[in-house]
């Protein structure tokens, strides 16, 4: 097969296209030949050794390796004690290993759709559409009626979390993005509001949408001042779901201050629920019922073929993709 690896850290252009041997699944494996591959950040920080550092805590990646890990595609083998058909079309997250032209992924990672599913959209959205679900439905359970805020909602997690819970039944929905055009966009999603995070004041104006209480739930992506910001946007039995920090960690904070209102703070990781299979497979099947039904809407910005896995990196980490960019290996360049 032809594969997209690395055997060093660095820039796109230590991604090396060339020929690996076939994988073989094992027992409870599907053998998937790839339609689509979704490129996500988690690949690039990956790639760049982030993972590897002591700091970050996570473990790192063992090279060389085969990046990714969401691919669309047909199912061509299986091992023992699955349940999936030879032939099924299928979406799946695995931990490693999906730019290539066929990947193994765990059964229960993996989500069966319908023929006419749009396989480039649910691999370019599989990874974030997980992440966003896990938030809401299992690092915590949003419920019909409660508040809730979202930064950096016109990005690919947060855009996906306004449209889940518009459809949980959540009320209001706030999204924070950094330009008006942004914000124009989160509240096209479904957002009954959008406001600035740079803006003095920010958090009077989701007490003010939420008639002075505060939001239910948060997912905080931006760090810096904005993380010591939010709980005066939290209410009491407020659940603060930690996503990511773009501005760094800010100052220490002293966990002893969540008694005061009965408040949670909830770390988020996508590649621990690799250990919870069931729960990656619910947000896999509630992505592909939501893009049917129309509920969940998505937009590939670009498709290119495998060989170019280097390209696409740069084009993410440039900021160049309005929404995803998918790597295609049935296609030459």
């Amino acid at each position: 097969m032809k594969a997209v690896s690395y055997d060093r850290f660095g820039g796109p252009e230590v991604l090396h296209y060339l020929d690996l041997p076939d994988p073989t699944p094992g027992a409870g494996q599907l053998l998937i030949q790839t339609i689509a591959v979704g490129v996500n950040f988690p690949d690039i920080r990956e790639r760049l050794g982030v993972y590897n550092k002591a700091e970050t805590r996570v473990g790192g990646v063992q090279l060389p390796q085969v990046g990714g890990l969401a691919v669309a595609g047909t199912v061509v083998a299986t091992g023992p004690q699955t349940s999936v058909p030879v032939g099924s079309r299928v979406v799946a997250l695995m931990k490693k290993g999906a730019y290539a032209q066929v990947a193994v992924a765990e059964e229960p990672l993996c989500a069966v759709v319908d023929e006419d599913a749009d396989l480039r959209v649910l691999a370019g959205f599989a990874a974030q559409a997980a992440c966003a679900h896990l938030l809401l439905q299992a690092s915590t359970t949003l419920r019909t009626g409660e508040s809730l805020l979202v930064h950096g909602a016109a990005g690919g997690v947060g855009g996906l979390a306004v449209q889940i819970a518009k459809v949980l039944g959540a009320k209001p929905i706030i999204g924070t993005a950094s330009t008006s055009e942004r914000r124009e966009f989160v509240r096209a999603l479904g957002a009954d509001a959008a406001i600035s995070y740079d803006e003095p004041g920010w958090t009077d104006q989701v007490l003010e949408l939420t008639s002075g209480r505060g939001v239910d739930v948060l997912i905080e992506s931006i760090g810096g001042e904005v993380f010591e910001q939010n709980f005066d946007a939290l209410a009491p039995f407020g659940r603060y779901l930690l996503l990511g920090s773009s501005r760094g960690p800010g100052e220490p904070f002293a966990p002893r201050r969540l008694m005061t209102k009965s408040q949670a703070l909830i770390g988020f990781y996508l590649p621990v629920f690799y250990d919870r299979p069931e729960l990656i497979g619910n947000a896999l099947r509630f992505l592909t019922d939501g893009l049917k039904t129309g509920q969940i809407t998505s937009q590939v910005d670009e498709v290119l073929p495998l060989n170019q896995a280097a390209e696409a990196h740069r084009r993410l980490e440039g900021r160049e993709v309005r929404g995803v960019i998918v790597l295609d290996p049935t296609i030459e360049s």
